[in-house]
């Protein structure tokens, strides 16, 4: 559904309670639209009491957190629970691989890995299509640290490898039904 800036609610609202703080400019970024949107839906949530705003970030508030929970609900039950469990099923062995290389990851390691699960990631958006935006997220994440800019491997306060890595991981839970 769209909301203030044309930005999709849903993927507005599970943004903020991923990233639990977040600024306007962080969440444009992440959502893949311009900062004067990124501002809009900001505003909007904070206008609506969907998120309570202190120090320049919002987070969500207990009206904000019902409303993703209702629309999570809507989702899941669009969701083909067969399709969803073997993307989790595939999901599993790739995500151990991933805890045990990320502190010593390189731009290598990332990359075949990456590869290996883009498969993967395809079949997800497929079948929740407002995951899409990850894959371009992993893939700006994957060229910084391919041009050398090691923080994108795993800094927790950015849209790095891991961290977009931890956010898929649980939007895939709860869309399986395993969170």
């Amino acid at each position: 559904m769209a909301f203030a800036g044309n930005v999709d609610e849903l993927a507005l609202l599970q943004a903020v309670r991923l990233k639990e703080r977040v600024g306007a400019v962080v969440l444009a970024e992440h959502l893949g639209v311009s900062a004067a949107s990124g501002q809009a839906a900001y505003d909007a949530l904070v206008a609506q009491g969907k998120a309570a705003e202190a120090e320049g970030a919002i987070s969500l508030t207990e009206k904000g957190l019902a409303e993703l929970e209702d629309q999570l609900d809507a989702e899941r039950v669009s969701i083909d629970e067969d399709s969803i469990g073997e993307v989790y099923e595939a999901f599993v062995p790739l995500d151990e691989e991933f805890v045990a290389l990320i502190d010593d990851a390189d731009a290598n390691s990332l990359a075949e890995l990456d590869r290996r699960a883009a498969n993967l990631f395809d079949d997800l958006s497929a079948f929740v299509p407002r995951l899409s935006r990850y894959q371009d997220l992993f893939s700006d994440a994957l060229a910084k640290v391919q041009a050398g800019e090691s923080k994108w491997i795993s800094e927790p306060i950015i849209d790095s490898y891991a961290t977009v890595w931890g956010e898929i991981r649980q939007e895939l839970f709860g869309a399986a039904g395993k969170a």
